[in-house]
């Protein structure tokens, strides 16, 4: 009996390969990667609709792409003037606060060169943190079309993936050895089920999550309370970091509108999300679907994180879901013949 699969080599040997690229060219690979967890986004979406639309998978695919596209190019095109308005009205907020605290503190100081040296820094405070708010801004605007170019080219490569998703068996047929063909597209076959089921199950943690956001920011009567939800459940596929992106427009809205109360506010309403996610959702619903441990998920991260930078954390779970495959398909089979 052969000890190990000859397909096994090819597919380290591809895995290897992926990883290397993407720390060589992480903007090329990491947009494909990106795609291809759209692509996934897509597909679930497609086999939602399919269940009340009797339409053919082009017609789905084009409906559930345009859905997509279109909550992401609202939320991408909407979080940065959102920003840029409400951290100018904390600016003001923050101003006034320092000018109101700077003239009661230097009425109290009957010295008048002690008094007006206090004032002088408070001045000078307030008028450099204005400047650190401008060059915030700046840098905000000029990431702009670095974004829209990135997106563009995602939104392509995502609908090329989606488009030839179908014929890949083909393209796998000449990658891999004839004699154990069957057993590797058995195996990659299921990994793509384990793929899609990791990503579904996000789906209905980012609503879920997104509508716990929505509804907490209209009991608080804050303004863009719908986006907020949109953004918190977008976010949400980005594990562990998610709710810190939305933390920061919904904080300057929330000192915006209601100062440091307004602040409090957000910041419970977006850890009661958080928590709901962690000790209930997380558990049962990607628990049940792809049986990771949440621990080795963390540490996951943080590894290809230091590796890999953002978009490390982006692939830690499908990562996971790759070894834990090539785990249970090739190497427990090797090991049981020891």
């Amino acid at each position: 009996m052969r000890r190990s699969d000859p397909a096994l080599k090819w597919i380290l040997g591809y895995f290897a390969l992926y990883l290397v690229l993407l720390k060589v060219l992480p903007v090329t690979l990491g947009s494909l990667t990106l795609a291809l967890i759209f692509v996934l986004i897509i597909e679930n979406l497609s086999g939602i609709l399919s269940k009340v639309l009797k339409f053919r998978r082009w017609a789905l695919v084009l409906i559930s792409s345009l859905i997509f596209y279109g909550i992401l190019a609202y939320s991408i095109y909407s979080i940065i003037p959102i920003a840029l308005k409400e951290g100018g009205n904390v600016l003001s907020y923050i101003n006034d606060m320092i000018s109101k605290s700077g003239n009661g503190l230097a009425a109290g100081i009957k010295n008048e060169k002690i008094a007006k040296m206090v004032s002088d820094v408070l001045a000078w405070a307030g008028k450099n943190f204005a400047t650190f708010g401008a060059d915030i801004a700046k840098l905000l605007l000029s990431k702009i079309p670095d974004i829209l170019t990135s997106v563009t080219l995602l939104v392509i490569a995502s609908t090329y993936i989606a488009a030839v998703l179908p014929k890949l068996k083909f393209l796998i047929a000449k990658l891999f050895p004839k004699s154990t063909m069957a057993r590797t597209e058995r195996f990659l076959r299921e990994l793509y089920g384990d793929m899609r089921k990791f990503v579904g199950g996000q789906m209905i943690n980012a609503l879920i999550v997104g509508s716990i956001v929505w509804s907490g920011m209209s009991i608080l009567k804050l303004r863009y309370a719908g986006f907020l939800g949109l953004l918190s459940g977008v976010t949400d596929f980005i594990p562990f970091l998610g709710v810190f992106i939305t933390a920061i427009p919904s904080s300057l809205i929330g000192i915006s509108q209601y100062g440091v109360l307004g602040l409090i506010g957000v910041l419970v309403v977006l850890t009661i999300a958080n928590q709901v996610e962690s000790w209930i959702l997380a558990p049962k619903i990607l628990g049940d679907r792809v049986k990771l441990n949440w621990f080795l998920i963390l540490i996951t991260m943080l590894a290809l994180s230091e590796l890999y930078g953002f978009i490390g954390v982006l692939v830690s779970v499908p990562f996971l879901i790759i070894v834990r495959g090539i785990w249970r398909e090739y190497i427990v089979r090797i090991l049981e013949e020891e």
